[in-house]
């Protein structure tokens, strides 16, 4: 059983932190009704507790929780079909019934069909309190759900507040662990309590005592050994269906896929007519998926990863018996060795969102854009515009010198 599911809040009492976000949630739930705006939009970083405050306080009033994430349903058509019968017909085991809509901002962007109007007017429809989460509700996508709901943000939480839950959590399992590795989930979590549970989860899973150097095997490594897998496979595949099933299980997009694919068809592959062959191939999957983006048309995205995935590996005149060690892109070795790097940066842009009374994104695509179009001719000026927003020199200097780099 996943952690993150046994030691959920069982009330609204053992929610860390949310004070003012579980007195207003409670108070909509009980009078939705008399509000002007008819749904809450909960709204924060991972991790924070807006899901499972949710269930706690529903839990707490005898009322069933209707959950639809929106991310997985993004069509107006399906979004009615999850909910159109509960948000108009009465629970027959509880006092009553909360319409749950996690992810908003999942509809956000290319992928969207409609999504955003339909919630809209299953807010209007509902006689049940409708309840949204979103991680960053300002994307101008989400203004027409905006305009419905009223805000309710939910902190982030704090390093110390989650090793407290860790250490809690760490008891209770029997585990052996050193003080320093529980805050070294904390702080690798940014926030997250959920992801920092998910840590210490994979970790007891290795023996019952946990070092600081048993750290070392988080990160990349379990999506790297499935990638690996998948392509070794994929490279071998002698038909079109091995080739495209072979990535059925990969937690990737097939364009983050894309990338492990062109970086090894040469290292795969050694005839010069077969490498030929199947970077002709992914150009033309490539061409596919920009008339795919262009026109919409989203239910062809099979079409494009059967022509890259099945294209590449028909494009061989031979099996390649060779013994192959495959590299991941380029672009995620450099990320890779910048991680230090870019994970003081996020901690310093979250610092920055707090000071401004901002979300993180707002604070990269306007602050810090800012900054980094003064680097160059104006690094005093930069310096300066840092300054007044509340920066140190350390944390003024590190990002001077770093934010050029990623």
């Amino acid at each position: 059983m996943l952690w993150v599911r046994k030691y959920a809040p069982k009330n609204s009492y053992e929610i860390i932190n949310q004070s003012d976000a579980i007195k207003k949630i409670k108070d909509f739930i009980l009078n939705y009704r008399k509000y002007e705006k008819k749904a809450l939009l909960l709204w924060g970083p991972p991790g924070v507790g807006k899901t499972c405050s949710v269930y706690a306080i529903a839990r707490e009033f005898g009322y069933e929780v209707v959950e639809l994430n929106a991310s997985d349903v993004r069509a107006a058509r399906n979004i009615h079909e999850k909910l159109d019968e509960a948000i108009k017909g009465k629970p027959f085991f509880h006092k009553g019934r909360i319409i749950f809509i996690d992810e908003v901002d999942g509809l956000a962007g290319k992928y969207d069909r409609g999504g955003a109007s339909a919630i809209v007017n299953i807010i209007k429809e509902s006689i049940w309190p409708v309840i949204l989460a979103a991680n960053d509700p300002w994307d101008p996508n989400l203004r027409k759900i905006r305009e419905v709901c009223e805000l309710v943000k939910f902190k982030e939480l704090s390093n110390t507040e989650i090793f407290k839950a860790l250490k809690k959590i760490a008891s209770a399992e029997k585990l052996e662990v050193d003080d320093k590795v529980l805050w070294n989930l904390a702080e690798r979590s940014q926030g997250d309590l959920r992801s920092a549970i998910n840590d210490l989860q994979t970790l007891s899973g290795l023996k019952r005592r946990i070092l600081i150097q048993d750290l070392a095997i988080l990160g990349y490594r379990e999506r790297e050994i499935e990638i690996f897998k998948a392509l070794g496979a994929m490279f071998k595949a002698s038909t079109l269906s091995a080739a495209k099933n072979v990535f059925n299980n990969v937690d990737m997009d097939p364009e983050e896929i894309e990338g492990w694919i062109e970086e090894n068809i040469a290292n795969k592959y050694e005839d010069i007519r077969d490498i030929f062959e199947a970077y002709d191939w992914m150009s033309k999957a490539r061409i596919f998926y920009g008339r795919i983006y262009v026109r919409q048309y989203w239910d062809l995205l099979k079409y494009y990863t059967a022509i890259m995935y099945g294209g590449v590996a028909l494009a061989k005149s031979k099996q390649y018996e060779k013994f192959t060690k495959f590299r991941m892109p380029s672009y995620v070795r450099r990320l890779s060795r910048s991680k230090d790097i870019r994970e003081r940066l996020e901690n310093l842009l979250g610092d920055l969102s707090r000071k401004v009374h901002s979300s993180k994104k707002r604070v990269r695509e306007v602050y810090i854009n800012i900054v980094y179009g003064l680097i160059d001719k104006h690094p005093e000026v930069a310096k300066s515009y840092l300054r007044n927003l509340g920066l140190k020199e350390e944390e003024i200097d590190f990002i001077i010198q770093n934010l050029k780099s990623l």
